[in-house]
């Protein structure tokens, strides 16, 4: 007798990140039935080697019409996040002490200063801190430094637990996922995605989602040069010590950031305009000397008590991020290409995020009102003959920021000049 056949998956969702196992568990949940695919393990990508923190809003987009959007679909992400421990079983060491946006410079306070006015403005509760304010909430800090821009109720979180519990949720609803299995296109009917080609193998399906964040051009090729870029990103941690940085904190307009975890270890990452073509434009997953040389003078920087030596560094690793030529995801139907979704290219910033993803394409799935405004994200907003304008707030100030972008890999592989590293 014939082996049975197994009936074709409702959803084939590409990418086992916190995105697409967001996505899987709750398409699961709902009785769909669900293939979930990575080409490694999971959370093997970016959600894997990112620092761990989140929140709500960003004062990056708090000049943008957008930014209400964002404000609105991170608040979401932040609320499930408090309670998803419980609703996964699984503990993913939430902490939601506030966050510090520590200002060095006269040019970040400037900037912070417009930013909290705009986010407050719009009921967002941020506070414009003084040194002195700045200190006493996190006393470990540089006697010189200008204050910071304080977010309360934003905080960190262990990645791989969380990520590794949406999986096993989504595993306990009936979701197949296959690790290891690289999928090599997508199955088209004229214009339609039908499904997609994994392992040589057909495996036709009512939906596709695309949640391979920097690695969405591999399988979308149509996806305008510059839409999503891959970034390169680094991060180093030390030996554990004892507590001493209460809040996470971020500095020079977000570009380093760092937290101490729940086992006493202090993690730090940025720093990427010190590596080459500042991290853009590449896959290959390896960190560099001058940009962990950076993130360790970061450090000493903002925390005397590090300077000389006292903590080791025990180990530091890289991860590619998807950025986007605005700044702002790529979250929707994908029109040119019906049957195909899109959930990728977060900035660095999945983690605030991927809950509240993956309720918005469950219900777009179903055909539902996601109840809230995708206008800004929508994946096909780059089209044009012209092609996206590169206006990304992560890479402002940088020496390479790309510009108007006409090709992906020239503009985007242009060599660090040689005026020499930008100081903080």
């Amino acid at each position: 007798m014939a082996a049975p056949v197994s009936p074709s998956p409702d959803v084939v969702v590409v990418g086992a990140g916190v995105i697409g196992c967001s996505i899987a568990y709750r398409l699961a949940a709902e009785g769909r039935r669900v293939l979930l695919l990575e080409r490694r393990g999971v959370c093997s990508g970016a959600s894997g080697r990112n620092g761990g923190m989140t929140g709500a809003g960003s004062s990056m987009h708090a000049r943008s019409a957008a930014g209400r959007a964002v404000y609105a679909l991170t608040t979401r992400n932040l609320d499930l996040l408090r309670g998803l421990e419980l609703e996964l079983g699984c503990d993913f060491q939430l902490r939601l002490p506030g966050s510090l946006d520590v200002i060095t410079t006269p040019e970040q306070h400037a900037h912070l200063a417009e930013s909290v006015a705009e986010q407050r403005a719009a009921g967002i509760p941020v506070q414009l801190l003084d040194p002195r304010e700045t200190r006493t909430l996190m006393p470990a800090l540089a006697p010189d430094i200008l204050g910071a821009a304080y977010a309360p109720g934003r905080g960190h979180l262990w990645p791989f637990a969380l990520v590794n519990g949406f999986a096993d949720a989504a595993r306990r609803h009936g979701a197949d996922i296959r690790t290891w299995t690289s999928v090599d296109g997508l199955l088209r009917d004229d214009e339609r995605v039908v499904g997609v080609v994994a392992g040589g193998e057909a495996i036709p399906a009512g939906d596709v989602v695309l949640a391979t964040n920097a690695y969405a051009p591999e399988l979308l090729p149509e996806l305008p040069p510059g839409a999503i870029v891959p970034a390169r990103g680094q991060i180093l941690v030390t030996e554990p010590v004892a507590p001493f940085l209460p809040l996470p904190f971020g500095t020079n307009f977000d570009k380093e950031y760092g937290r101490q975890t729940t086992g006493g270890q202090i993690l730090c990452g940025g720093y990427r305009r010190l590596d080459e073509a500042e991290g853009l434009g590449t896959y290959e997953e390896r960190v560099t000397a001058p940009v962990l040389s950076g993130i360790a003078r970061c450090l000493g920087r903002l925390f005397p008590a590090l300077r000389g030596g006292g903590v080791n560094v025990v180990r530091a690793w890289s991860g590619i991020m998807g950025f986007t030529a605005d700044g702002l995801p790529l979250i929707g139907r994908y029109a040119p290409a019906p049957g195909l979704t899109l959930a990728a290219g977060f900035n660095g910033g999945g983690f605030s995020w991927g809950a509240a993803v993956g309720l918005v394409v469950a219900d777009l799935l179903a055909g539902r009102d996601p109840g809230c405004d995708l206008e800004p994200f929508r994946p096909d907003r780059f089209h044009g003959a012209a092609g996206p304008a590169w206006a990304n707030p992560f890479t402002a100030g940088e020496k390479n920021n790309p510009g108007r972008l006409q090709a992906e890999a020239a503009a985007l592989a242009t060599p660090v000049d040689e005026a020499g590293p930008v100081d903080d």
